[in-house]
């Protein structure tokens, strides 16, 4: 049953994901480069690539290029300092 709760909760945090994300209509300027990123968040390729792939850092690839959202940052950031 737990698990039926744990599929369900994640279910529920797509689908609030993909809502926010069609409210919200975004410019050309929301987003940063990969190489932006690393120089905000001081950290490395290796490091983002992680966070892509675990799903705690959304991203949008365009072409062979990774962005990101610039209120995704802000967000990621304030999210782990809560947790310190």
């Amino acid at each position: 049953m737990q698990e039926y709760n744990s599929q369900f909760r994640r279910i529920i945090k797509k689908l609030n994901d993909i809502d926010d994300k069609l409210e919200k209509p975004k410019s050309f300027d929301d987003y940063v480069s990969e190489l932006e990123a690393k120089k905000i968040l001081g950290r490395g390729t290796t490091w983002l690539w992680e966070r892509r792939r675990s799903g705690e850092l959304p991203f949008t690839k365009l072409g062979g290029q990774v962005f990101y959202l610039m209120s995704d940052l802000v967000k990621y950031l304030e999210d782990r300092s809560s947790k310190n």
